[in-house]
């Protein structure tokens, strides 16, 4: 929380009571009006006067006012902001020549910021008024206050190092994320990577130092349809990451499919964004926030709901995100004009930086676990004397931890079932000791073609399960390398006796427990035996009419 705090302060601004007023006139005007009817006004709270707009095609003439002078020598500037970097704003400051500022005047590429310091050579006179053009696309209110040079100075430095510290560590979170993805091939990670590179390339973008950065020219290019589909790929990231660390899956499965429909939602909003671009850009800032206290509000409660009904990782979840989602709903709240809380936007990447770095700690630990619940049980968990395998029973208690301490964390993998047939008939014929070598023999040889953190189990009699974490297409090439191993003839007492083996597989599914996954693979097994029974005895008989031909 100090870190949070260290990079959250941010400078105050000059304390002038200004009032801003909207003016009934025509905004494509070269000059401002003499005298129009007043539509709107507001005046200054904490320093900062805040408008909303309508939006319109064309442009909208303010005059400023304020009842304190501030000199010349004190180099006062009017700090604009809030319009969503629309380019250009015509101003007329008290007693100066007017001045339009477009990219060249705001020192960089206007998309990349959402404001301007426009000049004030004269100073603020007494009961002196300016005016100023802005665009009527403008997304979100008008925000105006004064400040001096030098305040805006310590503003911008401060500003830079605090966006620059947070982008940081966000990329480094998401660096971990990536890591983890590409170690373990789980879409978790994958999400939690896109939500933080989201939200740091966010914060460069609307802090104006993008345009600095090697590689952030798109950002330029797209404008504000940039920055909202920043928003909502991290928005949809954060939605599909929720979605898998609270089990929402296993444990709320209609709160799964809502959590889905926001995502999809948020992506059918983008694509109408991309289609109409400037036409719908007010619709859609609106839209964008009505649906973020939204999903605010929505994923606090689920949290609180996952929560009770056993997900283990839900308090952490809670401890990192809330505090985002608080502040995430007081910046709609302001954006929305509904409560003046201009605190909100400094205040996000900060806060995001921690839940960043509480959730990565969170995440490389049960990567951890993750990795000794495959590796390290294979060595705590009981195994059978005869053959050193685990023990069935323990394979069970193992795969209902990965589904109840690390489902979050766990990929898909599948469950091999197999058993040697008429082993029992040849245990009577050999004796228990040739019965117990063909075990030993087959096991050895099934050992060889798994990898190094698959593991295998003995259940009663010839009955063997293997466990591999990896897509289905691999698990289905295993059971082919394990038949192959199986089909040649095994040395027993000096003799060559053959064995066939009938395999089954099941690719493991969220929610559902290790019984029920035993059970499909046992399906699939006895279907196994039943296809090659069926196949022999048409060999066979295809065989004796061909011989009587």
């Amino acid at each position: 929380m100090a870190l949070a705090f260290w990079l959250g302060m941010a400078a105050t601004a000059g304390a002038q009571a200004l009032r801003v007023e909207l003016l009934l006139a025509d905004g494509d005007a070269a000059g401002p009006p003499a005298s129009a009817p007043v539509l709107a006004h507001a005046s200054a709270v904490d320093g900062i006067a805040r408008l909303p707009l309508p939006p319109r095609d064309g442009h909208y003439w303010l005059r400023i006012s304020g009842d304190q002078a501030r000199s010349r020598a004190q180099r006062p500037w009017l700090v604009l902001d809030g319009i969503g970097g629309n380019a250009p704003v015509r101003f007329h400051p008290p007693g100066a020549e007017p001045v339009e500022v477009d990219a060249a005047g705001a020192g960089g590429d206007p998309l990349l910021r959402h404001g301007w310091a426009l000049p004030l050579p004269q100073g603020w006179p007494t009961d002196a008024a300016a005016y100023l053009r802005v665009p009527g696309t403008t997304t979100g209110p008008v925000l105006l206050r004064l400040a001096s040079g030098p305040e805006l100075v310590l503003e911008q430095r401060r500003g830079a190092r605090r966006v620059t510290a947070a982008s940081i560590v966000l990329m480094l979170g998401a660096g971990v994320a990536f890591v983890l993805w590409l170690l373990l091939r789980d879409l978790l990670y994958l999400c939690h990577a896109g939500y933080a590179t989201g939200v740091a390339l966010y914060a460069l973008a609307r802090s104006g130092d993008a345009a600095e950065i090697p590689g952030l020219g798109w950002i330029a290019a797209g404008g504000a349809t940039a920055l909202w589909t920043l928003v909502a790929l991290a928005v949809v990231s954060h939605l599909v990451f929720s979605l898998r660390f609270l089990e929402l899956d296993r444990l709320a499965p209609r709160a799964a499919l809502a959590v889905r429909a926001l995502s999809w939602l948020q992506l059918a909003m983008l694509a109408v964004l991309w289609l109409g671009r400037d036409h719908v850009q007010q619709a859609y800032h609106l839209a964008a926030h009505v649906l973020l206290l939204v999903h605010a509000t929505a994923m606090l409660a689920l949290a609180v709901l996952a929560r009770r009904r056993g997900a283990s990782h839900a308090g952490i979840y809670l401890l990192a995100w809330a505090p985002l989602m608080l502040v995430v709903a007081a910046a709609a709240l302001h954006q929305l004009g509904l409560l003046p809380l201009p605190w909100a936007r400094h205040w996000l990447a900060p806060v995001a930086v921690v839940e960043s770095l509480l959730l990565a700690g969170a995440l490389v630990h049960r990567a951890l676990a993750r990795h000794r619940l495959a590796l390290g049980d294979n060595h705590s968990l009981a195994r059978d004397p005869l053959t050193g395998a685990l023990d069935g029973d323990a394979l069970r208690r193992m795969l209902d931890g990965w589904q109840l301490r690390a489902s979050f964390g766990r990929n898909r993998y599948g469950l091999l079932l197999f058993e040697l047939d008429r082993h029992a008939d040849f245990a009577a014929m050999q004796g228990a000791a040739g019965g117990n070598a063909l075990l030993q023999q087959a096991l050895a040889r099934t050992r060889a073609v798994l990898r190094g953190d698959d593991c295998i189990a003995r259940f009663e009699g010839a009955r063997f399960a293997v466990v591999s974490e990896c897509r289905a297409p691999d698990c289905e090439h295993l059971l082919e390398r394990i038949r192959s191993a199986l089909a040649a003839p095994f040395r027993v007492d000096g003799r060559d006796v053959a064995v066939e083996a009938s395999i089954g597989l099941a690719m493991s599914r969220r929610g559902e427990n290790a019984d029920v996954l035993f059970a499909r693979a046992a399906g699939a097994m006895r279907q196994d035996r039943e296809r090659r029974t069926l196949t022999a005895l048409f060999t066979t008989a295809e065989a004796r009419a061909t011989a009587d031909a």
